[in-house]
């Protein structure tokens, strides 16, 4: 009896000093990809994250119904503002004598997807726009829900975040597309 209690609380004492592992911080590729560019300016005004999203753990869909977690990959940052700054880079700095369009709208996924075929990154965004003069409340000139999905090199978070910034720069340039045609 005694040994048993020994090696128990041993365990304990040995389970109390394991420490998590230290966290490790990702950010998207900040680097434009060349192709988004606008006959117009594209201000972002404001990307909110779904709830889902709204920690700065990166998320895993494992199946149709379940979500996880990495246990200490986060984003160095908040979501809404990582996504903020990749489109602002793919968008470019603006030019005075065009008009400009305000984007504003929200992030519903962004993340690894397990599926048989191995990791894909999954990015959906619900985007609308208005004139630079709008209200926010005003009706959009514009709205869709952009929707990429892009197989990862590997299922390591950091292949996975490389693909989440290729989505993106997809999705600008689709954006960039669009709004040509609002001319």
């Amino acid at each position: 009896m005694k040994r048993a209690c020994g090696i128990v609380l041993a365990l304990l004492v040995l389970g109390g000093c394991a420490t998590p592992p230290a966290p490790r911080y990702y950010t998207l590729d900040m680097s434009p990809s060349g192709n988004a560019g606008a006959p117009v300016n594209i201000d972002i005004q404001r990307l909110r994250e779904s709830e889902a999203l709204a920690r700065k753990d990166i998320l895993i869909k494992k199946s149709p119904t379940e979500i996880e977690y990495y246990a200490a990959e986060q984003w160095a940052a908040t979501l809404g503002e990582l996504v903020r700054q990749k489109l602002d880079a793919e968008f470019g700095p603006g030019a005075d004598k065009r008009q400009t369009l305000v984007l504003s709208g929200t992030i519903l996924d962004f993340g690894q997807v397990d599926t048989p075929g191995g990791a894909q990154a999954h990015v959906r965004l619900a985007l609308e726009f208005r004139p630079a003069d709008a209200s926010l409340h005003a009706p959009p000139l514009f709205k869709k829900t952009y929707d990429v999905h892009l197989p990862a090199k590997s299922s390591t978070p950091q292949d996975v975040v490389v693909a989440l910034s290729e989505g993106l720069e997809r999705i600008a340039a689709d954006v960039a597309a669009d709004v040509s045609g609002l001319q």
